[in-house]
């Protein structure tokens, strides 16, 4: 049963599925920067001692600086710099550094793979956790207005901590080259399933672990469902081939790890999984691949005493949708006040050109298909509305929207009002109630949604706006698939530089004879 790879990337069978595997050679990583989700790797096999063993070397070093700095402040400086109390009036500051410092250091994983794998990385670790507990210290001895104790002191007790744990990770990063290349420290890893996804994973791990991973086999999930001759009476689980399959190898072979990264896999045979390593002890990786398509996106999230897989559609800087709400609900409000002298201008003119109120208030779909009101300065005749069946064969624009340059609902107002867009004016207030945003897809029309695609609805996972990137590529001739396109792609690729872009294009595009969708 066993598929046995001398490296992660060349998988072929064993002479014989029923002894141990051959011995593989160990998988290097490529020596990138490791992302710090990558920590998992080196909780099993022998880099897990090794992380232990650099939390306790930590602790020590911090407790050997202290009397270097004393020696130093006292002996090798100036004898006017020389002067200290006892030393036991410092042992409280020095034990807030060096507590800072431990935390900090745990907070930024400087005990994960990244760390141990690439010396860059653990050095600026050690002076950002340095760093900081050196500011605690100092503002704490300000707060608490403790003259007596010497600030030199402190900084030779933080240079010092600095300079040992920089020491050690270099002595720790060479033993982990000398182990990796020798393939002496290697997690030996269990790869389940099979094809392109697999080989990545293989990859990724390899990379990310610090002493190296040797793939000892690579086994299908058609191989572990086989049911192994004299093993279903052994685990009582007549229904479960895969967990005595899998129970079999991790009993007869040393293995620190099982890596998963299949979609062939049922939810109870993932459970079975996951038991049979819980029972053996052995660290288990799943690719959130395996658990269906779009969790590449997932993130753990905790609520209470809950854990969720929460996945979001739209992978945007976390920040740039507050300070997209931010600046709407900064910049509505100063452009309705700077607007208002307009506003009273064209509502005159509305009044003195036709009959009906000055505002046209219509329901659009906003966010999550949502419905809101939405508010345009009037620019028809009223009950224009009920006359839009008669004109459907005039339609000049494709697909469910409704466009005709020389509608002969619009008055002679609501013509130049079209004509430069500023019968969208009143739309401000719809983004300071929260209904829209500056910049954003277009709301569409109840009667406009009704034969959408599954795919087009996404339109809808963001909050619309007054104008948007398909308005300023293309008003009416572009046809309605390719503008639905391209408010796919602004929602996709959305930044706040991109908002910035359509913002600076919305006035040329209003300058331009061509009409709204």
């Amino acid at each position: 049963m066993a598929v046995v790879a001398g490296r992660h990337g060349g998988v072929g069978r064993s002479a014989s599925s029923g002894g141990p595997a051959a011995q593989p050679s160990p998988v290097r990583g490529n020596g990138r920067v490791a992302p710090r989700r990558a920590r998992a790797v080196a909780r099993a096999g022998p880099a897990a001692h090794f992380q232990h063993l650099a939390r306790l070397a930590d602790g020590v070093l911090l407790l050997l600086a202290f009397p270097l700095a004393y020696y130093a402040k006292t002996q090798l400086l100036p004898a006017d710099l020389t002067r200290l109390y006892d030393p036991e009036l410092y042992i409280a500051p020095a034990a807030i550094t060096a507590l800072t410092a431990l935390v900090v250091l745990s907070r930024i994983d400087a005990y994960g793979s990244a760390a141990l794998s690439h010396l860059r990385v653990a050095v600026r670790g050690v002076a950002i956790a340095v760093g900081l507990a050196l500011v605690v210290t100092l503002a704490g001895l300000f707060l608490f207005k403790l003259s007596y104790v010497s600030r030199l002191f402190v900084g030779l007790y933080g240079l010092g901590s600095f300079l040992l744990l920089s020491a050690a990770r270099v002595a720790f990063w060479r033993v982990a080259a000398r182990l990796r290349s020798s393939g002496a420290g290697a997690a030996r890893m269990l790869l389940v399933g099979d094809g392109a996804a697999t080989a990545r994973l293989a990859d990724v791990l390899a990379a990310e672990a610090p002493f190296g991973v040797v793939v000892v086999a690579q086994l299908s999930p058609g191989e572990l469902r086989e049911p192994q001759p004299g093993l279903l009476d052994e685990t009582r689980a007549p229904e479960a081939p895969m967990l005595a399959s899998l129970a079999e190898f991790l009993g007869r072979e040393a293995i620190d790890e099982v890596a998963v990264a299949s979609d062939d896999l049922s939810a109870r045979e993932l459970g079975l999984l996951i038991q049979a390593c819980d029972r053996e002890g052995v660290a288990l990786h799943l690719a959130l691949d395996a658990l269906g398509a779009g969790l590449e996106r997932a993130t753990l999230e905790h609520l209470a005493d809950q854990r969720m897989l929460s996945v979001n559609p739209q992978e945007h800087w976390p920040w740039g949708r507050a300070v997209k709400m931010a600046i709407d609900l900064v910049l509505a409000p100063v452009l309705i006040a700077l607007t208002s002298p307009l506003w009273l201008a064209i509502a005159i003119a509305i009044k003195l050109d036709s009959s009906g109120p000055v505002f046209f208030v219509q329901e659009r779909i906003g966010l999550n298909k949502r419905r809101f009101p939405m508010i345009k300065f009037r620019s028809m005749h009223q009950g224009s509305e009920k006359l839009r069946p008669l004109l459907h064969e005039l339609n000049e624009a494709d697909g469910p929207i409704f466009k005709l340059r020389r509608d002969p609902r619009v008055t002679r107002v609501g013509r130049f009002l079209r004509r430069f867009d500023l019968d969208e004016l009143p739309q401000l207030l719809n983004v300071v109630l929260g209904d829209m945003s500056l910049i954003g897809p277009r709301p569409m029309l109840p009667s406009e949604i009704g034969e959408f695609e599954p795919w087009q609805r996404k339109r809808f996972s963001m909050q619309p706006g007054i104008t948007g990137l398909w308005q300023v590529s293309n008003r009416l001739g572009q046809p309605f698939l390719s503008g639905l396109k391209a408010d796919l792609d602004y929602i996709d690729r959305w930044s706040l530089r991109l908002d910035l872009e359509i913002a600076l294009r919305t006035i040329p595009a209003v300058l331009r004879d061509r009409v709204a969708p």
